[in-house]
């Protein structure tokens, strides 16, 4: 899955979207553990941003079970 950028890095609601479409409830998983591996690699920014995305999913799956 490509990552969907702006000047200021991933587009997370977006992002979050694509990945929800693509991978389901496994989403937030798969997105915590992009931004753990991210860190322990020394990518901050990038760890910050797959954190973004993970609430962002987290959000989708609040809407998905309330409906």
């Amino acid at each position: 899955m490509s990552e969907e950028r702006t000047g200021r890095g991933l587009e997370p609601a977006r992002t979050a979207g694509l990945l929800f479409k693509f991978h389901g409830r496994r989403a937030l998983k798969i997105a915590a553990n992009r931004a753990t591996m991210l860190a322990e690699d020394g990518d901050r920014d990038g760890a910050i941003e797959w954190l973004r995305i993970s609430e962002a999913v987290r959000d989708l799956l609040k809407r998905e079970t309330k409906q």
